[in-house]
């Protein structure tokens, strides 16, 4: 019991079942969870990834749904989630993680946030002595401006990825070519990339499909080829191989278009699979949403579920803008409507495909009599 509710715990194994709302009670410091002998502690590493796998074969015990395992909170301790009923399946040292993680923000919290408000000021002062009093956060060096998957804890594939591997190769090899010969070679029609906000003149259909295969630097090579390599064979197996090498292509030419219609005049010239891989990433949202995803961003390593690290890549297609030191990883990049109409194409594209496969699956009806 915690007040006037009752949670449920597992007489077994110690997991606690919350229902909707009740793991405030947890968190709250309203109910005691321990981790048997143990000292609590958080799970260690990989332990995420563990139970996304084994909450394959389990259910909801409330309603009966699919559960998923989360990182719950932001906080590196994993949970079961059920998405249908909002309730959280927390093993022992899970729910003892938890309260012990909340305990102490509950008692320091006050004395770290007059700690951090210290910092922040000291920081600025020293910012404003060495800078000046205005300081433009785009002048502030900062880590590798990318947020890229690393790896994933998807199921193993079924078959293999063949049009993936040859999408990277292709690429890999325009490249490799391309430092041989001096220097990028041009698009059809003699363009340099795709003309930002220019409008369609000039600008041919296979020039969209080449430029997804040429790349002005190592980082956006790189880049593409880490989110096809992570993401993409778990959606070519979903979708199939054709299917996919279309839908690749379609999300790249879209992004294209969105480029060249609102992307800003006088822009960069965009050459690289941003477009495309963006699409890749929302058809993974779509068809693995709790999968946790080992990402780089910003300088850190963090493992987060899917829908967060699409989070996390929309904010940086937002706030990482042009600048020199942009410029130096990436010196033709997409547009910002060119990235979120890739990722938007591939968001529409899966989803229709789920609609699709349900529609298959419908057993037809029979008539009677």
């Amino acid at each position: 019991m915690a007040g006037d509710r009752e949670i449920d715990r597992c007489l077994a194994c110690g997991a606690l079942w919350f229902d909707y709302g009740e793991i405030r009670e947890l968190t709250e410091g309203r109910l005691a969870a321990d981790a048997g002998e143990e000292t609590p502690h958080d799970p260690p590493e990989g332990e995420l990834g563990r139970m996304h796998r084994q909450a394959t074969s389990l259910s909801c015990p409330r309603c009966g749904g699919r559960v998923g395992a989360i990182d719950f909170q932001m906080t590196g301790i994993p949970v079961f989630h059920c998405r249908d009923c909002n309730g959280y399946l927390a093993p022992r040292k899970s729910a003892a993680a938890i309260s012990e993680r909340f305990r102490f923000l509950r008692e320091h919290g006050e004395e770290y946030a007059r700690l951090g408000e210290s910092l922040a000021k000291t920081m600025k002062r020293r910012m404003e002595l060495a800078h000046g009093p205005a300081i433009r956060a785009s002048g502030i060096p900062i880590p590798l401006p990318v947020v890229v998957p690393l790896a994933d804890a998807g199921t193993e594939v079924r078959s293999f990825p063949v049009v993936t591997y040859l999408l990277i190769g292709l690429s890999i090899g325009v490249y490799l070519f391309a430092q041989i010969g001096g220097g990028p070679p041009a698009l059809p029609g003699g363009l340099p990339g795709l003309p930002s906000g220019a409008g369609f003149s000039g600008v041919s259909l296979p020039a969209s499909l080449v430029s997804l295969f040429l790349h002005a630097g190592i980082v956006p090579l790189g880049a593409g080829s880490l989110f096809l390599f992570v993401l993409g064979d778990n959606v070519e197996d979903r979708m199939g191989w054709l299917p996919f090498l279309l839908f690749y292509l379609l999300c790249g030419v879209l992004a294209g278009a969105a480029h060249v219609l609102w992307g800003k005049p006088g822009g960069y010239a965009a050459l690289g699979s941003a477009g495309a891989v963006a699409g890749v990433l929302g058809a993974y949202l779509v068809f693995f949403p709790d999968v946790p995803i080992e990402m780089y961003g910003m300088g850190k390593v963090a493992t987060v579920p899917t829908y967060l690290f699409a989070c996390a890549w929309v904010a940086a297609a937002f706030l990482i803008g042009p600048g020199p030191f942009m410029d130096l990883f990436n010196p033709a990049p997409l547009s910002l409507s060119g990235s979120l109409a890739g990722f938007g194409t591939g968001v529409s594209g899966a989803a229709l495909w789920r609609f699709w496969e349900g529609a298959s699956t419908v057993p037809p009806l029979r008539a009677d009599g």
